[in-house]
């Protein structure tokens, strides 16, 4: 299978969150892994499966991204598609007020998901979220290992 995994980090963690997804499926299929910078310059029109990843920034993909996702051709085929992204978790979201939103689908990967459906995709597995400690992080206990067995469910 030909996968891209794109993505884009602030910190570090969804890089991180990225390269763990990317070395778990490179096993057994040709995987590129792509900073957001890199996958403007590639043809992403090839692939079997996209995986695209963000951190969480004011309940939305960053800006790279987000225009990344726009610019995709439409995808007519019905190729595959995978979101995740880096959040912190609901309790930890100041000020409480706002634990509504990210209730309702506040994260980055619901938007993203949105996105690429409207563009053509079918999406593979679930939406996924891998926390983060603070806004920095880093990453939680044991998120690698969810990566890495969130990556090996997509196939």
């Amino acid at each position: 299978m030909n996968i891209t995994v794109v993505y884009d980090s602030i910190y570090g963690n969804t890089a991180k969150v990225a390269a763990a997804i990317a070395a778990t499926l490179e096993h057994e299929n040709s995987v590129r892994l792509l900073s957001v910078q890199q996958a403007r310059q590639a043809n992403l029109g090839t692939v079997d499966l996209l995986i695209v990843g963000s951190p969480t920034r004011g309940f939305r993909p960053t800006p790279q991204i987000s225009d990344l996702l726009a610019g995709l051709t439409p995808r007519s085929t019905g190729a595959a598609a995978a979101v995740f992204d880096t959040r912190i978790e609901p309790a930890a979201v100041r000020p409480g007020a706002l634990r509504w939103v990210v209730q309702r689908g506040g994260y980055a990967g619901s938007r993203m998901d949105e996105v690429l459906r409207d563009r053509g995709y079918v999406r593979k597995g679930e939406v996924a979220g891998f926390l983060v400690d603070g806004i920095k992080g880093p990453l939680k206990p044991g998120e690698i290992e969810r990566a890495t067995d969130w990556a090996r469910s997509l196939l």
